[in-house]
């Protein structure tokens, strides 16, 4: 297939697609237009989202316009505010391709196109045939040399893993097994915030509230309450209780398994290809080069099913709002099995051998001080009202203690020759490492409670950043060892090469 400038359009399918995504942005005034209107006016406003939805499906697909040059892909696209995007070969770092239930009957996908910088993705064409999906991936192989795409058939599986194999001669470096899948979505309670917004709509609406207090005052009535003590209202209760909490975990389950559904992520040649989903299934190609941070977590729950979390983040900073998102390196792996897992990722990094350095010990007097003026502020609208039982809040003072110790006991940070890491957390324990070679900017930090105890923070910036999930800070620092480390790192950057 020779390149075409002449330009291509979108399938003939796409405004399908295109409306069920304009609907999907319109989910929540749809639903507070439902259950906010009734009769007449409810259909008025279904018919009116219906229309709109319709009218930005039509001129989103006639006016999309992508062709091949030579050395770059360009994007068209506006009516009256046109955009024309130039990608050079050169630049595209990541193709990531999204496939649904729908896209598979009409043999079509989603393509986005990723570059190095940017909170956004350079294009997103949607929807293309797989033919075209494939053109472009061997276009850019072409003319980069470089192999930048995904697994012509993301529904077999088998094929997938036999692709990787093959090109590697090794097997998937990390697979979710059903049974991680649900301990997944057990740990992460990702239920929680959706019910949580239905259920706040759903209460804003007379005739919903009205039939759920005629069920509870029946349902309530009928087991005599009035006649209840405390022993009956505690055991009904934790009833409830355990009922949420099962409908919740329930719930968490079955999105992990739309999303997770047979995750698996390989190494080929210098990228991470990564898949996942049930009805949706994304196909990820990530540039090691790329990763500028890797984050590992757990919570109570991942201790006690001894796993961790880890994610990954990347030059760009892509978010779920703006394009396909690939965080993931493992969503759930056992604890003994992280360090091996990011050798095989970052071999030249020693995961086990990092030595650990403490904050300055005395930092907990300033955790405990902040925790216990949040405590008074509460105390004083509760002592005005309850008089002295507003001083209840006072009990957790040893409390605050015993946290402020553990916090400062856990934080600590780690310099080599490779990396800069640091960790930090009581109930929820963080780690991040940052490769040295991805460091774009060191800064120290003070606030005046910082100069008062001759201490600062040390903040790093990487390539790319996004300043809401690369938090990297590392507090409580005796102010002439920030300095210390901040001459060691500008040295150690200033002799390593650069690589977006």
């Amino acid at each position: 297939m020779e390149l075409n400038t002449a330009g291509y359009r979108l399938s003939p399918v796409s405004p399908l697609f295109l409306f069920i995504e304009a609907v999907k942005k319109m989910v929540f005034p749809l639903l507070i237009g439902i259950v906010g209107t009734s009769g007449d006016r409810q259909d008025l406003f279904l018919i009116g989202i219906a229309a709109l939805a319709s009218v930005i499906t039509i001129v989103q697909f006639w006016f999309y316009h992508y062709w091949l040059e030579a050395d770059r892909l360009v994007v068209k696209q506006g009516i009256l505010f046109k955009s024309l995007r130039q990608v050079p070969y050169e630049r595209i770092q990541n193709l990531n391709v999204e496939r649904n239930l729908l896209h598979k009957l009409f043999n079509v996908a989603t393509l986005q196109i990723e570059s190095a910088s940017g909170v956004k993705p350079e294009a997103v064409i949607r929807v293309i045939s797989n033919d075209q999906v494939k053109h472009i991936q061997d276009t850019i192989k072409r003319r980069t040399g470089h192999t930048i795409g995904v697994q012509d058939d993301a529904e077999d599986s088998a094929a997938a893993d036999a692709s990787a194999a093959s090109a590697t001669d090794d097997p998937a470096m990390f697979r979710m097994s059903h049974q991680e899948v649900s301990k997944y979505g057990f740990i992460s309670h990702q239920a929680l915030v959706p019910i949580g917004i239905v259920g706040s709509i759903l209460s804003q609406n007379d005739y919903y509230r009205s039939q759920f207090i005629g069920f509870m005052q029946k349902f309530i009535g009928d087991l005599h309450v009035e006649s209840w003590g405390w022993s009956q209202w505690l055991i009904y209760g934790l009833g409830f209780a355990v009922l949420m909490l099962v409908s919740i975990w329930l719930s968490s389950i079955a999105l992990a398994f739309l999303k997770l559904y047979r995750f698996q992520i390989n190494r080929v040649d210098d990228n991470l290809h990564a898949e996942m989903g049930l009805l949706t299934k994304l196909n990820a190609n990530i540039p090691l080069k790329r990763i500028q941070l890797i984050k590992i977590r757990h919570s109570p729950l991942h201790r006690y099913f001894k796993r961790v979390s880890i994610k990954m983040e990347t030059a760009g900073g892509v978010t779920e709002q703006s394009g396909l998102t690939m965080r993931w390196i493992a969503p759930l792996i056992a604890a003994k099995q992280w360090p091996q897992l990011l050798s095989r990722v970052q071999p030249e990094v020693d995961w086990q051998g990092m030595d650990w350095q403490p904050v300055a010990a005395r930092a907990w007097k300033r955790v405990f001080k902040r925790l216990t003026f949040f405590v008074l502020l509460l105390c004083a609208p509760l002592v005005y009202v309850y008089h002295g039982w507003g001083l209840l809040p006072l009990l957790l003072l040893p409390l605050n203690f015993w946290y402020a110790k553990a916090f400062i006991k856990h934080a600590a940070y780690a310099i080599n020759d490779q990396v800069i890491a640091w960790r930090q957390g009581v109930f929820f324990h963080t780690m991040g490492v940052v490769k040295v070679g991805k460091i774009q900017n060191l800064s120290a930090r003070q606030t005046p409670f910082d100069r008062r105890n001759g201490m600062a923070r040390l903040s790093v910036d990487t390539a790319g950043s996004n300043p809401v999930t690369q938090d990297i800070n590392i507090h409580y620092l005796n102010t002439a060892e920030v300095h210390a480390m901040m001459t060691r790192l500008s040295r150690q950057v200033s002799q390593v090469k650069f690589v977006w």
